[in-house]
Protein backbone atom coordinates (compact mmCIF):
# COMPACT_ATOMS: atom_id res chain seq x y z
CA UNK A 1 0.00 0.00 0.00
CA UNK A 2 1.36 2.94 -1.14
CA UNK A 3 2.20 6.27 1.40
CA UNK A 4 0.94 9.73 1.19
CA UNK A 5 4.78 10.78 0.75
CA UNK A 6 5.10 8.00 -2.18
CA UNK A 7 1.73 9.82 -3.76
CA UNK A 8 3.36 13.22 -3.20
CA UNK A 9 5.26 13.42 -6.63
CA UNK A 10 2.41 12.58 -8.75
CA UNK A 11 0.22 15.53 -7.31
CA UNK A 12 3.57 17.40 -7.86
CA UNK A 13 3.74 16.45 -11.56
CA UNK A 14 0.30 17.42 -12.12
CA UNK A 15 0.46 20.82 -10.61
CA UNK A 16 3.70 21.06 -12.61
CA UNK A 17 1.52 20.28 -15.66
CA UNK A 18 -0.86 22.94 -14.75
CA UNK A 19 1.48 25.50 -14.22
CA UNK A 20 3.21 25.00 -17.84
CA UNK A 21 -0.37 25.20 -18.83
CA UNK A 22 -0.72 28.68 -17.33
CA UNK A 23 2.39 31.18 -19.14
CA UNK A 24 0.58 29.67 -22.71
CA UNK A 25 -3.08 30.46 -21.87
CA UNK A 26 -2.02 34.09 -20.29
CA UNK A 27 -0.18 34.18 -24.11
CA UNK A 28 -3.36 33.67 -26.07
CA UNK A 29 -5.19 35.81 -23.67
CA UNK A 30 -2.59 38.92 -24.09
CA UNK A 31 -3.02 38.18 -27.97
CA UNK A 32 -7.08 37.19 -27.90
CA UNK A 33 -7.61 40.43 -25.51
CA UNK A 34 -7.23 43.42 -27.85
CA UNK A 35 -9.28 42.13 -30.88
CA UNK A 36 -12.25 41.26 -28.57
CA UNK A 37 -11.87 44.13 -26.90
CA UNK A 38 -12.05 46.09 -30.26
CA UNK A 39 -15.21 44.18 -31.24
CA UNK A 40 -16.92 45.11 -28.15
CA UNK A 41 -16.60 48.88 -28.17
CA UNK A 42 -16.97 48.74 -31.89
CA UNK A 43 -20.00 47.54 -31.87
CA UNK A 44 -21.46 48.56 -28.69
CA UNK A 45 -20.65 52.55 -29.35
CA UNK A 46 -23.00 53.32 -25.82
CA UNK A 47 -19.84 52.35 -24.33
CA UNK A 48 -17.48 54.69 -26.54
CA UNK A 49 -17.75 58.40 -25.23
CA UNK A 50 -18.40 60.04 -28.95
CA UNK A 51 -21.05 56.93 -29.41
CA UNK A 52 -19.86 55.68 -32.95
CA UNK A 53 -21.29 52.57 -34.98
CA UNK A 54 -19.99 50.99 -38.33
CA UNK A 55 -20.12 52.32 -41.78
CA UNK A 56 -19.89 48.61 -43.57
CA UNK A 57 -22.13 45.41 -43.15
CA UNK A 58 -21.62 43.43 -39.89
CA UNK A 59 -20.87 39.96 -41.39
CA UNK A 60 -22.01 37.70 -38.45
CA UNK A 61 -21.11 35.13 -37.69
CA UNK A 62 -17.90 36.11 -38.85
CA UNK A 63 -15.96 33.90 -41.15
CA UNK A 64 -12.63 32.61 -40.97
CA UNK A 65 -10.89 32.04 -43.64
CA UNK A 66 -10.16 28.13 -43.71
CA UNK A 67 -7.10 27.13 -42.78
CA UNK A 68 -6.95 24.39 -45.24
CA UNK A 69 -7.96 26.99 -48.07
CA UNK A 70 -5.18 26.48 -50.18
CA UNK A 71 -4.37 30.18 -51.33
CA UNK A 72 -1.24 30.22 -53.49
CA UNK A 73 1.08 33.06 -54.94
CA UNK A 74 0.93 34.24 -58.55
CA UNK A 75 4.74 32.53 -58.32
CA UNK A 76 3.09 29.11 -57.18
CA UNK A 77 4.32 29.50 -53.17
CA UNK A 78 1.90 29.30 -50.76
CA UNK A 79 0.55 32.44 -49.41
CA UNK A 80 2.29 33.62 -46.35
CA UNK A 81 -0.55 33.57 -44.10
CA UNK A 82 1.78 34.59 -41.30
CA UNK A 83 2.42 38.00 -42.70
CA UNK A 84 -1.40 38.58 -41.98
CA UNK A 85 -1.64 37.17 -38.66
CA UNK A 86 -2.21 39.94 -35.76
CA UNK A 87 -3.42 42.44 -38.50
CA UNK A 88 -5.84 44.15 -39.44
CA UNK A 89 -6.57 43.10 -43.70
CA UNK A 90 -7.66 45.10 -46.41
CA UNK A 91 -9.02 42.07 -48.28
CA UNK A 92 -10.48 42.31 -52.14
CA UNK A 93 -12.26 39.31 -53.58
CA UNK A 94 -11.90 38.81 -57.52
CA UNK A 95 -12.66 36.12 -59.64
CA UNK A 96 -9.97 35.10 -62.22
CA UNK A 97 -7.70 37.73 -64.02
CA UNK A 98 -9.24 40.99 -61.86
CA UNK A 99 -11.29 42.55 -64.48
CA UNK A 100 -12.45 45.71 -64.32
CA UNK A 101 -13.14 47.51 -61.76
CA UNK A 102 -10.93 45.16 -60.03
CA UNK A 103 -7.66 47.61 -60.46
CA UNK A 104 -9.58 50.64 -59.34
CA UNK A 105 -10.32 48.88 -55.89
CA UNK A 106 -7.09 47.85 -55.37
CA UNK A 107 -6.04 51.58 -55.99
CA UNK A 108 -8.42 52.52 -53.27
CA UNK A 109 -7.57 49.95 -50.90
CA UNK A 110 -3.99 51.41 -51.09
CA UNK A 111 -5.27 55.16 -50.42
CA UNK A 112 -7.08 53.87 -47.82
CA UNK A 113 -4.20 52.11 -46.27
CA UNK A 114 -1.80 55.18 -46.58
CA UNK A 115 -4.48 57.55 -45.24
CA UNK A 116 -4.15 55.53 -41.64
CA UNK A 117 -0.68 57.16 -41.49
CA UNK A 118 1.11 55.27 -38.58
CA UNK A 119 -1.49 52.60 -38.31
CA UNK A 120 -0.73 51.90 -41.52
CA UNK A 121 1.90 49.95 -40.27
CA UNK A 122 -0.35 47.58 -38.42
CA UNK A 123 -2.70 47.08 -41.88
CA UNK A 124 -2.23 44.80 -44.42
CA UNK A 125 -3.85 44.18 -48.00
CA UNK A 126 -5.19 41.24 -49.56
CA UNK A 127 -6.15 40.04 -53.09
CA UNK A 128 -8.10 36.73 -53.31
CA UNK A 129 -8.66 35.81 -56.82
CA UNK A 130 -11.61 32.56 -56.63
CA UNK A 131 -10.30 30.96 -59.60
CA UNK A 132 -7.62 29.53 -60.78
CA UNK A 133 -5.24 30.52 -64.26
CA UNK A 134 -5.20 34.09 -62.86
CA UNK A 135 -1.22 33.78 -62.17
CA UNK A 136 -0.41 36.60 -65.07
CA UNK A 137 -2.58 38.73 -63.80
CA UNK A 138 -2.26 38.42 -60.19
CA UNK A 139 1.64 38.91 -61.15
CA UNK A 140 0.95 42.09 -62.82
CA UNK A 141 -0.71 43.98 -59.93
CA UNK A 142 1.47 42.56 -57.28
CA UNK A 143 3.92 44.39 -59.24
CA UNK A 144 1.23 47.40 -60.03
CA UNK A 145 0.84 47.03 -55.75
CA UNK A 146 4.24 46.83 -54.19
CA UNK A 147 3.17 45.28 -50.71
CA UNK A 148 0.05 43.85 -51.25
CA UNK A 149 -0.09 39.79 -50.56
CA UNK A 150 -2.14 38.05 -53.65
CA UNK A 151 -3.74 34.44 -52.95
CA UNK A 152 -4.75 32.33 -55.62
CA UNK A 153 -7.35 29.55 -54.86
CA UNK A 154 -8.65 26.51 -57.30
CA UNK A 155 -11.95 26.17 -58.50
CA UNK A 156 -13.54 24.08 -55.29
CA UNK A 157 -11.69 26.62 -52.89
CA UNK A 158 -13.32 29.86 -54.34
CA UNK A 159 -16.60 27.97 -54.34
CA UNK A 160 -16.03 26.95 -50.77
CA UNK A 161 -15.09 30.21 -49.65
CA UNK A 162 -17.87 32.13 -51.37
CA UNK A 163 -20.42 29.70 -49.95
CA UNK A 164 -18.92 30.31 -46.37
CA UNK A 165 -20.02 34.01 -47.37
CA UNK A 166 -23.88 33.23 -48.25
CA UNK A 167 -23.65 35.26 -51.40
CA UNK A 168 -22.31 33.78 -54.18
CA UNK A 169 -21.09 35.36 -57.20
CA UNK A 170 -22.44 38.68 -55.30
CA UNK A 171 -19.44 38.30 -52.79
CA UNK A 172 -17.24 39.10 -55.64
CA UNK A 173 -15.94 42.83 -55.77
CA UNK A 174 -16.28 43.80 -52.82
CA UNK A 175 -14.18 45.28 -50.15
CA UNK A 176 -13.87 42.98 -46.91
CA UNK A 177 -11.97 43.53 -43.22
CA UNK A 178 -10.14 40.66 -42.19
CA UNK A 179 -9.23 41.02 -38.47
CA UNK A 180 -5.80 39.96 -36.74
CA UNK A 181 -7.27 36.67 -35.85
CA UNK A 182 -8.06 35.84 -39.52
CA UNK A 183 -12.05 36.63 -39.70
CA UNK A 184 -13.68 37.95 -42.43
CA UNK A 185 -15.99 40.62 -40.32
CA UNK A 186 -17.37 43.59 -42.37
CA UNK A 187 -17.86 44.01 -45.89
CA UNK A 188 -19.21 46.71 -48.38
CA UNK A 189 -21.27 46.84 -51.03
CA UNK A 190 -18.99 47.36 -54.12
CA UNK A 191 -19.82 50.79 -54.65
CA UNK A 192 -19.56 51.85 -51.08
CA UNK A 193 -17.00 55.19 -50.79
CA UNK A 194 -13.58 54.53 -49.38
CA UNK A 195 -14.17 57.56 -46.36
CA UNK A 196 -16.55 54.38 -45.05
CA UNK A 197 -13.64 51.59 -44.86
CA UNK A 198 -11.17 54.24 -43.71
CA UNK A 199 -13.45 54.58 -41.02
CA UNK A 200 -14.50 51.87 -39.96
CA UNK A 201 -10.81 50.50 -39.99
CA UNK A 202 -9.15 54.00 -37.89
CA UNK A 203 -11.74 53.10 -35.42
CA UNK A 204 -11.51 49.80 -35.04
CA UNK A 205 -7.55 49.81 -34.71
CA UNK A 206 -7.83 53.08 -32.26
CA UNK A 207 -10.27 50.80 -29.89
CA UNK A 208 -7.77 48.06 -29.71
CA UNK A 209 -5.07 50.35 -29.31
CA UNK A 210 -6.68 51.86 -26.28
CA UNK A 211 -7.45 48.34 -24.74
CA UNK A 212 -3.78 47.78 -25.08
CA UNK A 213 -2.86 50.70 -23.29
CA UNK A 214 -5.07 50.81 -20.95
CA UNK A 215 -4.13 47.49 -20.12
CA UNK A 216 -1.03 47.82 -19.91
CA UNK A 217 0.67 46.02 -22.60
CA UNK A 218 0.98 49.12 -25.40
CA UNK A 219 4.06 51.65 -25.45
CA UNK A 220 3.76 55.61 -24.64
Amino acid sequence: MRSARDAAPERGEGAGAKRGLGPLLAMLAIFAAPVLAAWFLYFNPEYLPSGRSNLGELISPVVPIPADLALITPAGAPLDREALAGKWTLVFLAGRDCPDPCPSRLRVLRQIRLALGDASLSTERLLIMTEPGGQAAGERLARDFNGMHVGITDTPGGERLLDLLGQGDAALGRVYILDPMGNLMMRYAPNAPAKDTLKDMGRLIKASKNWIKGAGYGHK
